[in-house]
């Protein structure tokens, strides 16, 4: 089974700071880690490896200190690694990064039986290039795992929505999105990590590389711009009242008053 990860390196959550001009977050000297549920997605495919057989490719879009990302993917036991890193990438939204993601996975030979990405990003937690990716690819896709099985050409796989739990059994090729408590990501020994940081290769594709043009991606090739950001206000706390039913009914009538939602008449 050949399986691609996609991975993002992220801001540390409380270290992320943002451009108010370019309307992005500034990543350059920031400390940044993978976001938590790639490592989980990543641990997934590490996981099938070990059971089926196969290899895992680990791909990411981002500028050059995203290979951080996948040295420690690759000293976690990832067999590839791969960088889209382009100046024109800079800027991208989430169309336009599946974009360059998908046409990158598309090159890949052979082409993988699975694509499995971290449900969401702690950065900006749309969970949209996931999605967005399989339709790309014009893959089936399932959202937010938490169990994936294989039972003999096709995955079964577990989802918990709106507090029931779905099972969907997936053809081959296909991509996922995994949740918290699908597994626990592996730690990874100091001595890995040295040797891939020392010696493991990663591959590195720009826009030149790739069946795309310079309008469909970044800035260009972006279908959302972030007009304003604002903290939301602040909710009122609540007030808690005990007491007889009949206390705690007059107490919530004039309340009610107090708010103009009801007048004294109709309380009386």
């Amino acid at each position: 089974m050949n399986i691609v990860v996609c991975i993002k390196q992220v801001p540390d959550a409380p270290s992320i700071r943002m451009d108010r001009e370019r309307m992005t977050i500034i990543r350059d000297g920031v400390e940044s880690i993978i976001n938590p549920l790639d490592r989980v997605a990543l641990e997934a495919a590490l996981d099938l490896k070990q059971k089926e057989g196969g290899t895992v490719s680990v791909l990411t879009m981002g500028p050059s200190q995203s290979e951080e990302a996948l040295r420690e993917a690759v000293a976690a036991g990832a067999d590839q690694a791969i960088l889209l890193t382009d100046p024109q990438f800079a800027g991208a939204d989430t169309l336009a990064t599946s974009k360059v993601i998908a046409s990158a996975i598309s090159r890949m030979q052979p082409f993988p039986n699975l694509i499995l990405c971290g449900r969401q990003t702690i950065d900006s937690d749309t969970g949209h290039v996931g999605p967005q990716l399989a339709e790309e690819l014009n893959l089936p896709q399932v959202c937010g795992v938490t169990e994936i099985h294989v039972e003999m050409n096709a995955l079964v796989v577990k989802q918990v929505s709106d507090g029931f739990q779905n099972t969907y059994r997936v053809s081959f090729p296909a991509l996922l999105t995994v949740s918290q408590g699908l597994n626990v990501p592996r730690h990874i020994p100091l001595g890995d990590l040295e040797q891939a940081f020392s010696n493991g290769r990663v591959i590195r594709w720009g826009l030149k590389d790739l069946d795309l043009r310079p309008e469909e991606v970044g800035f260009s090739g972006s279908a959302t711009t972030v007009v304003r950001l604002y903290r939301p206000p602040q909710k009122r706390k609540g007030e808690v009242v005990s007491g007889s039913s009949q206390t705690l009914a007059e107490h919530l009538i004039a309340k009610l008053v107090s708010l103009s939602i009801l007048d004294e008449d109709e309380a009386e």
